[in-house]
């Protein structure tokens, strides 16, 4: 899992991101989700962090703001 534990209020969840529709890379997705929300968002911890989904099929991410939340929805669900 990648929960990472801070004060962030605003918290989205989106399906794991897959190129291949057969088979999911989860690392691949973690880094695609990592570079969008890097370029997009801002430095990790400070502008987010990794979250608990509460669902296996999707991945969670908490942010300091919610229209970093919202762009992150639209983007990514």
């Amino acid at each position: 899992m990648l929960i990472e534990h801070s004060s962030f209020d605003h918290f989205a969840s989106v399906p794991w991101p897959q190129l291949d529709p057969i088979q999911l890379d989860w690392i691949q997705g973690v880094e695609m989700l990592e570079h969008w929300l890097l370029f997009n968002v801002g430095p990790k911890l400070s502008h987010w962090n990794w979250a608990d989904s509460g669902c296996s099929h999707r991945i969670g991410v908490g942010f300091r703001w919610d229209r970093d939340r919202l762009l992150f929805v639209i983007a990514w669900a």
